[in-house]
C-alpha cells in the first residue's frame, strides 16, 4: 500500500494498519458534535418561549350622552344618525338574532339601523319616530307558550291594545316568528292597531 508505513525485517514484511481518527480526532469532533448540539436545543428553548403578542381591539358602538333617560331610542337614533329601529320580542333568542340580521341588512338600503329591546325603550316615544326622515320600524316578534307574547313584549303589546296611540305615517315592517297559525291571532291584533 502506497501511504502506511511499512516494517522490514529480514524474513517478513509487515504492514502497520493505522486507525483512521487518532484520540485527539475524536476529541475534537465530539467536542464540535456537543457545542452543535448545545446551540440548537438554546435556540429551540429560545423560540419555545418567545411569546407572540398579537393584540386585537374591539371597539363599541358609542352613543354619545344624552340629556334625557336613557331608554329614549328616538335620542339614539337622532345622535347616531340612524334611521332605522329593529325592536325584537324574543323568549329564546331566536328573534333578537333575527332582528340583529335586519338591522345590518339595512345598510344595503342606506339606512343605517339599531336593534333595541321593547322592554327596554319607553314605547310611547314610537310616535315620534316619524319627526326623522326616512325612518321606520321593523318589528320582529315570537311567541311564547299558546300564542302569548314573549316577557319583553308583554308591555308593549298590552300599550297597543289597550291604549290609543297615533301612529298615522308611521314607516313599519312585522316579521313574526311562530309555530303554527293559531299564534298569529295575537299579531293580527298587532297589525290592526298599526294600520289604525
Amino acid at each position: 500500500m502506497a501511504g502506511s508505513p511499512v516494517l522490514e525485517n529480514e524474513d517478513k514484511t509487515e504492514i502497520l494498519d493505522e486507525p483512521l481518527f487518532s484520540t485527539l480526532d475524536i476529541i475534537l469532533l465530539s467536542a464540535l458534535l456537543l457545542a452543535a448540539l448545545w446551540w440548537l436545543m438554546r435556540r429551540n428553548k429560545q423560540e419555545e418561549y418567545t411569546p407572540v403578542t398579537k393584540s386585537y381591539s374591539i371597539q363599541p358602538t358609542i352613543f354619545p350622552a344624552t340629556q334625557t333617560s336613557e331608554n329614549s331610542f328616538i335620542k339614539k337614533l337622532k345622535t347616531s344618525g340612524r334611521s332605522l329601529v329593529v325592536f325584537y320580542g324574543s323568549q329564546t333568542g331566536t328573534a333578537e338574532e333575527f332582528a340583529g340580521r335586519l338591522a345590518k341588512e339595512g345598510i344595503r338600503y342606506k339606512m343605517k339601523g339599531m336593534v333595541a329591546d321593547p322592554e327596554e325603550c319607553d314605547m310611547e316615544e314610537l310616535i315620534h319616530l316619524k319627526t326623522i326622515p326616512n325612518s321606520m320600524a321593523v318589528f320582529c316578534l315570537a311567541t311564547y307558550g299558546e300564542g302569548d307574547p314573549t316577557d319583553n313584549a308583554m308591555e308593549f303589546i298590552d300599550w297597543l291594545k289597550n291604549g290609543d296611540p297615533d301612529l298615522n305615517g308611521l314607516n313599519y315592517a312585522v316579521s313574526t316568528i311562530f309555530h303554527t297559525l293559531f299564534y298569529f291571532v295575537l299579531y293580527f291584533i298587532f297589525i290592526k292597531k298599526l294600520e289604525n
